[in-house]
């Protein structure tokens, strides 16, 4: 005997609803609270619809999940009665009743649990999760505002149980309380918006967004000009000798320090010089001392308060560790600014897949970005660094030294630090 066409119709229906609310569900833990926030400015049915939903989380899971097990129960009842006609032909064609009822129920808890992990729990999760902002769309909202009025009694009955449970059984109090928007809202949001946009401007403009969110999480001493890259001149050098060293730095700005640098006055601006000052003190200006831990987000704040933008960089003993500038600090969400006297290219070749010269100066998260090493220590900032500090001393030309899965000759180095190197990958 064939089972019931008719029953086979219902399971189709109700195993589509259960996977709408398994799909719902997914989707509602995955939906960017901006999009949705978003949606309800401009007014849309679905952004106004779903942000009172998430104004109340619990009460939307609970009719979530009543709407999901009331459908999957009728589901197996509906896969019995499809599956009846089958058994009744069984037990007329002679099979013993202690044997039909153990295949009766493998068959059934087979075929109902395969078929509801498959099409009413996996698929539907992924999807709906994948394609999240589908929950803002006015039918979607409708047919789960529709739902929620149906059934938020019960789920206010059981939500309300479960909390009396959760506080005076286990201490346990739930809150609605909704919280401001975090980076990852911001993130998800950025990310759904910029998926269906290719070429070499999306990637720049996500390279860009990635970098100023995580701009608050970097620290100064990790964009400063260290100590011995800096020009300065001695507070009393001579007018003459500051303009000649303005011609051969080609800078706008030079530190102006007392004995040495650990000492420093403030700055000087090239364009004071037009004054015909009588000495450097006459045209310095004040430099405000910041602690190399201070984050990059709050640097800029000063500068931008305190019209500022060059800053001494002290170190826990009160050390020059260097100076920064607004530039130093906008490189780290623009990357590299160029002007007209940036005319210094660090060394960087590949000669093979696995073989490379580099400047010692290049930074360890630029070349871990552009060629895909990994550098263990996070702590250092150059390739140079990174070798002295493995290598616990300055190594001398020619010296070759393994860290990890690279070789590392030294080709140029100086009294305090390494100049160029050549690098090869001993693994792939």
């Amino acid at each position: 005997m064939l089972p019931n066409l008719n029953s086979f119709g219902l399971i189709i229906f109700f195993l589509l609803l259960v996977g709408f609310f398994a799909g719902i569900e997914a989707a509602f833990s995955a939906i960017s609270r901006l999009s949705v926030e978003l949606r309800k400015k401009q007014g849309r049915t679905g952004g106004i619809l779903i942000s009172q939903f998430l104004d109340k989380p619990s009460q939307f899971i609970g009719v979530v999940l009543i709407g999901f097990n009331i459908f999957l129960v009728v589901y197996g009842l509906m896969i019995g009665a499809f599956l009846e006609p089958v058994w009744l032909w069984v037990e007329k064609h002679g099979v013993p009743e202690a044997y039909a009822d153990l295949l009766h129920l493998f068959v059934e808890i087979t075929l109902a649990t395969t078929i509801f992990l498959v099409l009413g729990e996996f698929i539907p999760r992924a999807i709906w999760r994948a394609r999240n902002e589908w929950l803002l769309s006015s039918v979607v909202a409708s047919i789960l505002n529709f739902f929620s009025q149906l059934l938020q009694p019960i789920a206010t009955l059981f939500v309300s149980i479960a909390e009396w449970i959760l506080k005076y059984l286990f201490n346990i109090r739930l809150s609605e309380k909704r919280e401001a928007f975090v980076r990852a809202d911001l993130e998800a949001f950025y990310q759904q918006n910029s998926s269906e946009k290719d070429g070499d401007a999306a990637d720049g403009n996500a390279n860009l967004f990635e970098n100023a969110l995580s701009l608050p999480t970097v620290k100064v001493r990790q964009c400063l000009i260290p100590r011995k890259e800096i020009e300065g001149v001695e507070v009393n050098t001579p007018i003459d000798k500051v303009l000649q060293k303005f011609s051969e730095t080609q800078l706008s700005k030079l530190v102006v320090y007392e004995g040495n640098i650990d000492h420093i006055l403030g700055y000087l601006h090239q364009l004071d010089m037009f004054k015909q000052p009588v000495d450097v003190r006459s045209i310095m200006l004040p430099i405000p001392a910041v602690p190399e831990s201070m984050n990059a987000t709050d640097l800029i704040n000063k500068f931008t308060r305190e019209r500022k933008s060059m800053a001494w960089v002290v170190d826990e003993f009160g050390g020059t560790s260097g100076i920064i500038t607004m530039e130093d600090l906008l490189e780290e969400i623009f990357g590299e600014i160029q002007d007209e006297h940036d005319t210094e290219e660090l060394e960087e070749k590949k000669i093979s897949d696995s073989e490379f010269i580099f400047s010692g100066r290049l930074e360890l998260d630029y070349l871990q970005d552009k060629y895909g090493f990994t550098f263990e220590q996070e702590e250092l900032e150059t390739l140079s660094g990174y070798i002295i500090h493995y290598h616990e001393t300055i190594p001398k030309i020619r010296e070759r030294i393994i860290i990890g899965d690279y070789e590392f000759e030294v080709m140029g180095v100086s009294d305090t630090r390494i100049e160029m190197v050549r690098m090869k990958v001993l693994k792939f």
